[in-house]
């Protein structure tokens, strides 16, 4: 046993002893009346302790009320240590009363590598989420009861190393295939893209962001009409809030989270910003029954992340602290921590996969019968797959036509623009629309001013 895990069980069994005692004596309870307990547990968790206890008939349901009376300030008071952000808990699981302090900084393991776990967590859509409080390894996956997660934590709580963790794991499994997109612009993501099984460049604006949904929804398709099941497709979507005021991502994303798992199509959706609101569609949240919840800012945000009142994600700690949630499991987590020795290790084992892209360009192409909506007019192509050109691209497209330019140019006209960097398929569709327009302008007569 270590001088830190000595301590701990040390502190712990102080605090259990500290309440059984009191307890007894009726110090607890309001009326001055004892309350028996029968067994007492106690568990030194890397990043909190927990003393739980077992009380005869009723007694429980007062012991749980006695020390969440005014915030807990009762059990604050016994704990013989001062707890990390201040946060002491107490609630009821199964017939358990379980109070909960975090370590402070001296007692507290924040950096568990995952090499230390495990790397290969078996394949089948699993992967290494981190420790639990009990010291046993923690794995998550995609399966008939979690077919979708949702990954939701504020800055500062670990998400993105969560999800990277998830991701380079997921992406040592040859069969799997991974869709990236990243409402930060790729903050998050974009370093993962040539990662084996990635099947297309990180989509960072809404434009790339459309066109990765919508390769997804008929992949999705495809596979349900060929009965192809020879590997896992797993949409990843970092800060996905970013997009839901687009009509379009929200439809592709409900129709992604309700349909893709008989076609082993997965997806893993986080935020830093957990409401009702974020999801674009309500539907597409509950469809979302996996969950890692790391540190949120309240109480609402913790029921959104958790999916439920209790347990309380805005009581986690920060800095890789999580539960992992699903139908019938929860475990109190620190994440497991990957650096670039993890991600050589898996780039060596890939067997020439590492970057050999599927699709090199997220063209943003709608099938109005697939997205269950009418989509924009096909702009002269002839009906089929239309082709969304907003206001301020078919202006860029304009500009670029009026002064001669070429695709190259005019790809960089819309990085100016504030309008990301479209791919070249694109880029030459946007460069024909406006040449064909400054044609049609100049031959009614109208004039377009060049810039001064």
């Amino acid at each position: 046993m270590t001088d830190l895990q000595g301590k701990r069980d040390e502190l712990l069994k102080t605090w259990a002893h500290v309440i059984w005692t009191n307890a007894q004596r009726g110090k607890l309870d309001s009326g001055g009346k004892p309350i028996q307990i029968a067994k007492a547990r106690i568990i030194a968790g890397p990043r909190a302790g927990v003393v739980r206890f077992q009380c005869a008939d009723l007694d429980g349901g007062r012991l749980y009320r006695a020390l969440g009376r005014n915030e807990c300030a009762a059990l604050a008071e016994q704990c013989p240590f001062d707890p990390a952000r201040d946060i002491v808990s107490v609630e009821m699981c199964g017939r358990w009363v379980q109070c909960e302090a975090g370590w402070p900084s001296g007692l507290a393991v924040t950096k568990i590598p995952l090499s230390t776990l495990s790397d290969k967590p078996g394949g089948k859509g699993r992967w290494v989420v981190g420790q639990s409080e009990k010291g046993n390894t923690v794995i998550a996956g995609f399966n008939d009861g979690t077919a979708m997660f949702l990954l939701a934590g504020a800055t500062g709580s670990g998400k993105s190393v969560a999800l990277r963790s998830a991701i380079l794991q997921l992406s040592a499994d040859p069969t799997n295939k991974i869709i990236l997109c990243d409402g930060k612009r790729g903050e998050s993501l974009k370093p993962l893209e040539r990662l084996p099984g990635v099947v297309g460049p990180c989509a960072v604006d809404l434009p790339a962001i459309r066109g990765a949904l919508s390769w997804t929804v008929k992949e999705m398709l495809r596979r349900y009409d060929s009965g192809d099941r020879q590997s896992r497709l797993i949409m990843v979507f970092d800060e996905f809030q970013t997009a839901t005021d687009d009509k379009a991502v929200i439809k592709m994303l409900h129709i992604i989270t309700s349909q893709g798992r008989g076609a082993w199509v997965n997806a893993a959706m986080a935020t830093q910003h957990p409401d009702l609101a974020c999801f674009g569609d309500p539907k597409t949240r509950r469809n979302l029954t996996g969950k890692i919840a790391l540190r949120v800012e309240d109480p609402d945000a913790s029921r959104v992340a958790v999916g439920a009142a209790n347990p309380r994600a805005d009581f986690l700690l920060g800095a890789g602290d999580c539960y992992c949630l699903g139908p019938g499991r929860r475990h109190r987590a620190q994440g497991a921590y990957t650096d670039d020795t993890d991600i050589a290790r898996v780039m060596e084992r890939a067997n020439g996969r590492a970057g050999q892209w599927d699709v090199t360009d997220w063209e943003p192409l709608y099938d109005p019968d697939v997205m269950g909506q009418s989509g924009p007019a096909d702009n002269g192509n002839g009906g089929g797959v239309s082709f969304e050109v907003s206001g301020p691209e078919l202006a860029v497209s304009l500009a670029a036509a009026v002064e001669s330019a070429g695709r190259p140019t005019l790809k960089r006209m819309m990085e100016q623009a504030g309008l990301g960097k479209p791919g070249s398929s694109r880029a030459q569709r946007l460069l024909e629309l406006g040449r064909d327009a400054f044609v049609w302008l100049d031959a009614n007569g109208y004039a377009i001013a060049q810039p001064a």
